[in-house]
C-alpha cells in the first residue's frame, strides 16, 4: 500500500467506514466503550470490601482482589462458573453457631443492619478459611444491570467485622462483671455479720464475696487469661488463695490444697519479694518462677494442671497493703509475644488495687466495730469508696469503644477518598460504595449509644454512693427545649414533632443543671419516636401554671399496660409487655430512672400517664425561678 492510499484508509476508519465505504457500526463509541470499561474494572478490583458477581443461574460471573485475598482463591478462573451458594457453604461447617452470641448481638446490630432501596439484609456468617483460620464477615446482595454488557446480575458485598466483633465480646463481658459487682457491693451488708478469720482478713466472707467480682472485673477490662487474689497469712507469711477468674476446677482446687504450705519468696525469689514488700510491683515470666519439688514440679500448677499454650505468659504481681500492712497479692496472668506489659495496663491495675483495698478497709473497719452508730458510719463509708472504685472501672470500659468509634471514623474517611478519587460513578459501583457507607453511620450511632449507656452507669453509680453534683445555672427551659427537638427531628426526619410552647419572647427561667434536663428531654423524646409508627406526630408541650413549668411528651403508640406503670421509674426495671425504654435491652434499665432521680433533685417531679393502644404521655415539672433583677 503506497503513501497516500495509506491516508484515504486512516481517514475512511476514522469516519465509521472500511476502505469500500461501508459503514462500521457504533465504531465510536466502542473506544469509549472499551475506556469506560476498563476504568469500571480498575475500580471493581481496587474496591476495599469483597465483591462477587454472579448471573440468573446462581454461576459466578466475577470476584475482586478483596474477595479473592478473603477467600483465600488464587485466581478469578478458579471461582467463575461454580454456583454462588455452593461456594459460600464450604466454607461453613453445618453445626456452627452464629457469629454473634445473643447477649454480644444488641452491640452487633449496627454492623449488620438493613440497608433500603434494592438491597437484602445482611447476613452474618462464621467462615473456616484452607489457612485453618476463622472469620467473620457480613454477605449483602443487590441486584444490578451492566449497561455496557446488558446483562443482569448480583452482586454480594462481603465485609469482614472479625475484630469488631472481638472488641464487642470484650466490651460484653466487661459491662456484664461490672453489673455483677454493683449487685455484690449492694448485697454486702448481708453478708457482714461473720466471724473475722484468725490468720488472714482476706479470708472473710466479706471480702471473698465482694474480691470474686473485683477479679471478674479486672480480667474483662484487661481481657487477661487469669486473675487471682492471694492471701499472706500474717503468722507464718504463706501465702492463701482467695479468689480467682478464669480458672477451671481442677486449678482453683490445687490452689486450694497447697494454701498455707509456702511462702511467696519460695515462689518468686528473694529481689522479686524484696521489692513487693516495698509496695512496687513485679512482672515475671513464667520461666522464672521457682520450682517448689514438694508442692509439685512446676509451681503454681503440676505439668497435668498446665496444659502448653500458645506464647509465653507473663505475670503481673500487684502487693495489697492494709492499713500498712501487706496482706496478700493480686496476681494478673495473660499471654504476651513482648513478655512485657504495657505502662497504661500496669498503672490501671494500681488503680485499681488502690480503690479495692480501700473498699477492703472499709469493709474491715466495718467488722471490728461493734457499736450500731459506729457500723453505720464505716457502711457509709464503705459505699462511698466503691463508688470510686465503681467510677474508675467502668470509665475504662470506654477503652475497646474508643477503638471501634476511630476505626469507624477512618473507614468513613477512606471511602470518602475513594470516591472522590473517581469521575461520577455508574450505578454499579455506587450501589456498592452506598451499602459500605451506611452500615458505617448506622455504626457510629450505636457507638454514640454505647457511649452514653457507660455514662449512665457512671451517674447510676454516683447516685448509689451520693456523689453525684449538679451543675446549677440560670437556664431558659423554652430554649432547651427547641434545641432538643431540633435535633430529634433532624435524627428523625420521617416522624413529625408539633412544639406547644410559649412565644420565645416568653422566657421561662429555672435553676437547672443543662446536661442533666436535656437528657430527661432527650429520653422522654426518643422513647416518644421509637414507639410511634412513622407520620404519626408527637407532641411536645410546655406549660406554665403557679411557678410551676410543666413539660409533656405524647405519642400514639400502643401504651403501657397497667401492671408497668408503678415499676417503670424503678433502678434496672425492664418492661415485660410493652416497651417503655428506648433501644430496649440496651440501657440496663436505668434511663427511667435516671430522669426521675435527677428531676427530684431539682425539686420537681415525674410521672406518665397510658392506657394500653392510645399511646403514652410522659411529663414532668420543674419550679420556675425568678432571679435578682428581673
Amino acid at each position: 500500500m503506497d503513501k497516500s492510499s495509506h491516508h484515504v484508509t486512516q481517514r475512511n476508519q476514522q469516519q465509521g467506514r472500511t476502505p469500500a465505504g461501508e459503514s462500521v457500526p457504533h465504531a465510536r463509541p466502542l473506544r469509549g466503550t472499551h475506556k469506560r470499561l476498563n476504568q469500571v474494572e480498575a475500580i471493581w478490583e481496587s474496591f476495599p470490601e469483597g465483591l462477587i458477581a454472579y448471573d440468573r443461574n446462581q454461576k459466578i460471573l466475577r470476584i475482586n482482589a478483596t474477595a479473592r485475598k478473603l477467600f483465600e482463591v488464587g485466581s478469578e478462573a478458579q471461582c467463575q462458573g461454580r454456583d454462588y451458594q455452593q461456594f459460600l457453604t464450604s466454607y461453613i461447617r453445618s453445626d456452627e453457631q452464629p457469629p454473634c452470641a445473643p447477649s454480644e448481638q444488641w452491640l452487633m446490630n449496627f454492623a449488620l443492619a438493613g440497608i433500603t432501596g434494592a438491597c437484602s439484609p445482611a447476613q452474618a456468617l462464621l467462615l473456616h478459611l484452607p489457612s485453618g483460620r476463622t472469620i467473620s464477615v457480613s454477605v449483602r446482595s443487590f441486584s444490578a444491570r451492566d449497561q455496557e454488557r446488558n446483562v443482569e446480575e448480583t452482586v454480594s458485598v462481603i465485609q469482614e467485622f472479625t475484630h469488631c466483633r472481638q472488641e464487642v465480646s470484650h466490651l460484653q463481658r466487661a459491662h456484664e462483671a461490672m453489673l455483677k459487682l454493683i449487685a455484690a457491693i449492694e448485697q454486702m451488708p448481708e453478708q457482714m455479720n461473720h466471724l473475722l478469720p484468725e490468720e488472714t482478713f482476706l479470708l472473710s466472707p466479706p471480702v471473698l464475696f465482694v474480691a470474686q467480682q473485683v477479679v471478674d472485673v479486672i480480667r474483662s477490662v484487661l481481657d487477661g487469661r487469669r486473675v487471682n487474689m492471694l492471701a499472706c497469712g500474717h503468722r507464718t507469711g504463706h501465702l492463701y488463695f482467695v479468689v480467682g477468674s478464669g480458672y477451671t476446677a481442677e486449678r482453683e482446687q490445687y490452689w486450694r490444697d497447697i494454701g498455707g504450705r509456702f511462702n511467696l519468696s519460695e515462689w518468686i525469689g528473694d529481689a522479686a519479694f524484696a521489692r513487693l514488700a516495698a509496695n512496687q510491683e513485679v512482672v515475671l515470666a513464667r520461666d522464672q518462677l521457682h520450682t517448689i519439688e514438694r508442692l509439685g514440679k512446676q509451681l503454681p500448677f503440676p505439668a497435668p494442671l498446665h496444659p502448653a499454650s500458645s506464647g509465653s505468659e507473663t505475670l503481673l504481681f500487684v502487693p495489697l497493703f492494709l492499713e500498712q500492712q501487706w496482706v496478700g497479692i493480686l496476681t494478673i496472668i495473660t499471654a504476651t509475644s513482648k513478655g512485657e506489659y504495657m505502662p497504661e495496663e500496669i498503672a490501671l491495675v494500681n488503680a485499681v488495687t488502690a480503690q479495692t483495698m480501700l473498699l477492703l478497709e472499709g469493709i474491715h473497719g466495718l467488722s471490728a466495730q461493734g457499736e450500731q452508730q459506729k457500723r453505720a458510719l464505716v457502711q457509709r463509708e464503705v459505699h462511698r469508696l466503691a463508688g470510686d472504685f465503681l467510677t474508675l472501672a467502668t470509665h475504662e470500659l470506654r477503652t475497646p469503644l474508643t477503638g471501634i468509634i476511630g476505626n469507624l471514623q477512618l473507614a468513613q474517611r477512606r471511602l470518602k477518598a475513594l470516591k472522590n478519587q473517581f469521575p461520577p460513578l455508574s450505578t454499579q459501583i455506587r450501589d456498592p460504595l452506598t451499602s459500605v457507607q451506611q452500615p458505617l453511620v448506622s455504626a457510629s450511632q450505636s457507638a454514640r449509644l454505647q457511649q452514653r449507656m457507660i455514662n449512665d452507669v457512671i451517674d447510676d453509680a454516683r447516685i448509689q454512693t451520693h456523689t453525684l453534683t449538679l451543675s446549677l445555672n440560670p437556664e431558659d427551659l423554652g430554649t432547651l427545649l427547641r434545641e432538643v427537638v431540633a435535633r430529634q427531628q433532624q435524627s428523625a426526619p420521617e416522624h413529625p414533632i408539633v412544639l406547644d410552647v410559649p412565644p420565645l419572647e416568653q422566657d421561662v427561667p429555672i435553676l437547672a443543671d443543662a446536661e442533666r434536663i436535656t437528657y430527661v428531654l432527650t429520653t422522654y423524646l426518643t422513647n416518644a419516636l421509637t414507639f410511634s409508627s412513622p407520620g404519626q406526630p408527637v407532641v411536645v408541650q410546655l406549660q406554665i401554671a403557679d411557678a410551676l413549668a410543666r413539660v409533656s411528651v405524647h405519642n400514639e403508640g400502643s401504651g403501657i399496660a397497667r401492671e408497668e406503670l408503678d415499676h417503670i421509674w424503678e433502678r434496672f426495671y425492664r418492661a415485660k409487655g410493652s416497651a417503655v425504654q428506648h433501644e430496649l435491652g440496651l440501657s440496663f434499665g436505668l434511663a427511667l430512672y435516671l430522669c426521675r432521680e435527677f428531676i427530684e433533685r431539682h425539686q420537681g417531679s415525674v410521672g406518665v400517664q397510658s392506657v394500653p393502644g392510645q399511646g403514652a404521655t410522659f411529663w414532668f415539672t420543674l419550679p420556675i425561678t425568678t432571679f435578682p433583677g428581673e
